[in-house]
């Protein structure tokens, strides 16, 4: 992948003991994360010691035209760990449910999402797409947008799966639904997610 300054990177730090102690859930289907939501770092860069840490709570701000790149990791390093984001739903736009307008028409808040990888011929993926969240409150509400990306990562050298949400170029906040894979020494332990948030803004 190519680096720019226009391109804000989001590390969710995921506890996998919290995750071994607490299996379950299936791809589609996961369960919470256990716990408050993961802490995060973000940042610029391809440096991530220059990332700000922050609670898992914090809606990151990125600017206009600033693509946004979504991992997980492991928060204990153990390389054992195999972890991927799997699945992204567009949730609430401006504390307000989302509308297809707002994810479609001609001033949609996100364009398509995408999973890619840094080291593509190591990952054994297949799509599935739908228009309604398959783990939100309400499964039938048509007014989520669910992209689902289907991920066997038992092998702990398989590396650095991401989500990339196009730039981006109206203010607002949108919360997401993040679910992701985790596998231990080779062993799937389940899929789970939680809601952050980002919030977009014009440069200042």
């Amino acid at each position: 992948m190519e680096e720019n300054n226009m391109t804000m990177h989001i590390i969710f730090l995921i506890d996998s003991n919290a995750l071994k102690q607490n299996p379950g859930g299936q791809f589609g289907n996961p369960n919470n994360y256990p716990g408050p939501h993961p802490p995060l770092k973000y940042g610029r860069g391809d440096d991530p010691s220059t990332y700000t840490n922050q609670s898992g709570d914090t809606p990151v701000t990125v600017y206009f035209n600033e693509e946004v790149l979504i991992y997980v990791q492991d928060s204990n390093s153990n390389i054992g760990v195999a972890c991927a984001p799997v699945g992204f739903v567009a949730m609430s736009w401006e504390q307000s449910p989302i509308t297809l307008d707002d994810l479609t028409g001609g001033d949609a808040v996100i364009g398509d999402i995408s999973f890619r990888d840094t080291r593509v011929n190591s990952y054994g993926y297949d799509y599935v797409a739908g228009s309604n969240s398959p783990w939100a409150p309400e499964n039938d509400n048509t007014s989520y947008l669910v992209t689902r990306h289907d991920a066997s990562l038992t092998s702990p050298v398989k590396r650095n799966p991401y989500i990339l949400v196009p730039a981006l170029a109206t203010p607002g906040t949108l919360q997401y639904g993040l679910e992701f894979y985790c596998a231990i020494g080779g062993e799937y332990i389940g899929n789970y997610w939680f809601d952050p948030s980002i919030t977009i803004a014009a440069p200042q």
